[in-house]
């Protein structure tokens, strides 16, 4: 199993998702650390622990990609990856020690499979969140909660290669386009329940902490999985494309309950006229109910799209 860690400007941070690798109770290992043209003692720190750390069975590649963006560095280490199977994960998070040897053991179990997934926690302060359960039809399920995150699946390398790997022109959301090409090859996947991974956000994430500081990088994540979804040639496409729709409108009710209403209308509207005609009361529902704080209103209107 190999695992990539791209890294930006986290000297401290990193070391610690670092030590949670090394804890690690399966071997062997092999860990790609990509440093994002760090402009701090990142990479110095890396390289000290990779000197202090490496073993025959808990092997670490220390390479750096200057192209910023943590999809070009994902797609560097991906390039360096020759282990049948591999799996993601970021500089500021943490790994359970459980994690890789449940993996492994389930894919011993069924060797046929192309992804093994689980859900991952969370820490918001004193709250932790768990995120969806993989269950149901996986496709919309990831185009509606991306339950396929960067940091919740591990995957045949061939298998995320033929997908087309790592876009590196998707700013944002790029764990979901990623997740909907996997799941337009309509793989074959067993998911854990329980969550294998702990999330520590940070103000200065890829994705941040508000929708409204990065607007117009969301937008161009479901743009461009409306374009795959043209090309798929599926037979519910049209469906998938209600759920994106569904989705812009989820989004301008984020943006508005951020205070940006001139952000959240042309959105909106845009939803409103991308959507049949009989669908749009649909639409309106789900805007309304999520920008006034309340959740679940695919549960409520997806069977609907």
């Amino acid at each position: 199993m190999s695992i990539v860690v791209p890294v930006y400007n986290r000297p401290n941070l990193v070391l610690r998702c670092l030590d949670s690798l090394k804890a690690q109770t399966y071997r062997p290992l092999h860990v790609i650390v990509v440093d994002n043209a760090s402009t701090d003692e990142t990479y110095s720190n890396v390289n000290q622990w990779r000197k202090k750390n490496n073993s025959d069975d808990f092997r670490i590649e220390l390479l750096s990609e200057s192209q910023k963006g943590a999809t070009y560095a994902r797609g560097t280490g991906l390039r360096h990856v020759k282990t049948d199977k591999v799996m993601f994960f970021d500089s500021d998070d943490e790994m359970k020690p459980y994690c890789v040897f449940s993996i492994m053991k389930l894919w011993e179990k069924y060797p046929e499979i192309d992804m093994v997934a689980w859900p991952v926690a969370t820490h918001k302060g004193n709250k932790i969140e768990i995120s969806h359960s993989i269950t149901g039809n996986l496709l919309e399920m990831h185009l509606v909660h991306s339950i396929f995150r960067t940091l919740g699946y591990a995957i045949k390398t061939e298998f995320l290669r033929k997908a087309g790997g790592w876009r590196g022109d998707i700013p944002t959301w790029n764990d979901l386009e990623t997740g909907s090409r996997i799941m337009m090859l309509r793989p074959k996947v067993k998911a854990f329940r329980r969550p294998l991974m702990d999330i520590h956000p940070q103000s200065d994430s890829i994705t941040g902490l508000s929708y409204s500081s990065k607007h117009g990088c969301w937008e161009m994540s479901l743009d461009e999985i409306d374009k795959t979804i043209e090309k798929s040639g599926r037979e519910d496409k049209q469906r998938l494309h209600n759920i994106i729709t569904y989705r812009r409108a989820i989004l301008a009710a984020d943006y508005a309950k951020e205070g940006h209403l001139e952000l959240a209308q042309p959105l909106y509207e845009q939803a409103l006229m991308e959507i049949p005609k009989e669908k749009r009361p649909l639409i309106r529902f789900a805007y309304n109910w999520t920008k006034r704080g309340l959740r679940g209103a695919f549960y409520i209107v997806g069977k609907f799209l």
